[in-house]
């Protein structure tokens, strides 16, 4: 499956925060690199259960024509229907971790929506928002791809030794792990399926 690094595309640029009133217009201007979680996402789920090939270029730009990016980085409740209707896909949500396991299990991609635990001072993923690829399970771990993976994003003290990189960027943890660090009151997974 295609992996796709929003850190390696600083050069392109992602507009965001486009509804802040307190964001000055410079502001907004922001990078895939810092960003783009959510169309590096989009992008290698269309690759993986299509026959095409979505360039992030095109994806910020269904992004920003649909207005998911208004918020902080990219809403998935706006960008992912669209996506889905683009390119036929079959698309539902939920926060139900058995749900989750069992549409991987039937050939399905997801994109999940992790956060900063409440308490903790810092994510296993991230330090505020992030979306990453849940790409199959064997039910007791998740394949991930993480957009913003690089070398000893890991092996800091509060994450060291949760998440097994020995095959980067093909990442394993354990579901229950992953489904910790999601935000409560808000959409868990984005199911992604081929049409049947």
């Amino acid at each position: 499956m295609k992996y796709i690094n929003q850190l390696q595309h600083r050069h392109i640029p992602y507009h965001t925060r486009m509804k802040d009133p307190d964001v000055s217009p410079t502001d907004r201007i922001r990078s895939v690199a810092a960003s783009g979680c959510g169309p590096c996402c989009v992008c290698m789920v269309v690759e993986a259960l299509t026959n095409h090939s979505l360039s992030i270029e095109d994806c910020i730009a269904i992004s920003e024509a649909c207005e998911a990016n208004y918020g902080r980085g990219t809403d998935m409740n706006v960008l992912a229907p669209v996506i889905a209707e683009k390119y036929q896909l079959e698309y539902t949500k939920t926060s139900d971790l058995d749900e989750a396991v069992a549409h991987l299990q039937k050939g399905g991609q997801i994109i999940a929506h992790v956060c900063v635990p409440e308490g903790a001072t810092i994510g296993l993923f991230t330090k505020g928002g992030h979306y990453i690829a849940l790409i199959s399970t064997d039910g007791k771990d998740f394949c991930i791809l993480d957009p913003s993976y690089k070398e000893g994003k890991f092996d800091i003290p509060e994450r060291a030794g949760r998440v097994d990189t020995s095959c980067a960027p093909y990442l394993y943890c354990d579901i229950h792990t992953v489904h910790a660090e999601t935000k409560p009151n808000r959409v868990k997974y984005h199911l992604f399926a081929r049409k049947r």
